[in-house]
């Protein structure tokens, strides 16, 4: 009887045994488990993010055979991109906004939240001025050279403005825009902007003015610069996009076959702001020393001249002393200009006067594009 009752008991106790090294066998096949890098971006460079993320791959399996990674790619508008890591629905190591404006911002809300800075190093990865996209003959009959130039159009009826920006509660070309236009009103570069500024009754009236002309407030400066470019210059006639679009409209030939004619880049008498896409790795909690080191290599590779001169070809100019720009892809043919004939502002701009800004816009806004 003991040895029948015994019976079961072994088998069960082997085959517990068989599966435990099972298991252990299976895990040792598998590895180390994979780091995961997690890099949320401004979706203006998803074309080159996406072409140069298989290279990345294949150069960090051949050089850490014993450390698999993960490289999670997601694009996201610069505004959202804060807000959800304030809420904690995202946690990346590494968030590269188009424009280093969002850093103030979201130190300024981060440090309300938690207490200390959420950006403390970062570096510019590519640049793309903000231009005034227009239409050839629109620029040459109104002289059009920059937001200054816009507002007296605006209060000029026989000029027939029809202005766009995207909303700048959603896009950071929008943002841009609209810190370029209170600066202009302003009579002050952006990084000298305060609160009390937004409150000035003649910085009111002058944004009230120019958004009167607006028609069209788009979520994705990509669409409005396709808008733009489909619907004409009976539709758009300026419109405040970032250069590379202007060179890719021009490059897919839409402007000159249906109206005859190119979209040009105004770089803005004023000054412009420069989209530089950071490339912030983040002072979080869950930004381990492993994910960092990986988090800094990803950076090296995307600074290698190799790579940054795949990114000129997506219209982008490079952050890397010595990439040469592509004088078929920087040129008037294509509505741009190699230099840059206008100042470029400094982009540190005031987390309090980012983060309320958009108030006065919202409040400028009625009898415009809606």
């Amino acid at each position: 009887m003991w040895k029948s009752a015994r019976k079961p008991l072994l088998v069960a106790v082997c085959a517990a045994l068989i599966i435990a090294t099972l298991i252990v066998v299976r895990a040792s096949r598998q590895g180390p488990a994979a780091l995961t890098l997690v890099v949320v971006y401004g979706s203006e460079k998803r074309g080159w993010m996406e072409e140069v993320a298989p290279l990345f791959n294949s150069e960090w399996s051949s050089s850490h055979p014993d450390t698999p990674l993960q490289l999670k790619l997601i694009p996201m508008g610069s505004r959202e991109a804060v807000n959800q890591m304030l809420l904690g629905e995202i946690k990346p190591v590494v968030w590269s906004p188009a424009s280093s404006i969002w850093i103030p911002y979201a130190n300024y809300l981060w440090e309300e939240e938690y207490g200390y800075p959420l950006v403390t190093e970062w570096e510019p990865l590519l640049y793309s001025p903000i231009v005034i996209g227009t239409w050839e003959t629109y620029r040459d009959e109104y002289n059009v050279t920059g937001f200054e130039s816009l507002h007296r159009l605006a209060e000029n009826p026989d000029a027939d403005l029809k202005f766009a920006h995207t909303d700048p509660r959603l896009s950071n070309s929008g943002m841009m825009a609209l810190i370029l236009e209170v600066s202009a009103a302003a009579g002050k570069p952006p990084s000298e902007l305060t609160v009390d500024d937004l409150l000035r009754e003649d910085v009111f009236e002058w944004l009230s003015e120019l958004e009167a002309r607006a028609v069209f407030y788009g979520e994705s400066t990509g669409f409005l610069a396709d808008q733009a470019a489909s619907s004409g210059p009976q539709s758009i006639n300026a419109f405040v996009v970032y250069e590379n679009l202007i060179i890719e409209k021009n490059r897919q030939g839409e402007p000159q076959a249906r109206w005859g004619e190119k979209i040009v880049a105004v770089y803005p008498a004023e000054g412009t702001l420069m989209s530089d896409h950071p490339y912030c790795i983040l002072n979080a909690p869950w930004v381990t020393p492993e994910l960092r080191e990986a988090a800094e290599e990803f950076l090296r590779f995307l600074k290698r001249p190799d790579i940054q001169e795949l990114a000129i070809k997506h219209g982008f100019r490079s952050s890397v002393s010595g990439v040469e720009l592509d004088p078929s892809v920087f040129s008037p043919e294509n509505g741009v200009r190699m230099d840059i004939p206008c100042p470029v502002l400094s982009s540190s701009v005031d987390g309090e006067v980012m983060a309320r800004i958009t108030d006065l816009w919202t409040a400028c806004r009625f009898g415009g594009g809606g």
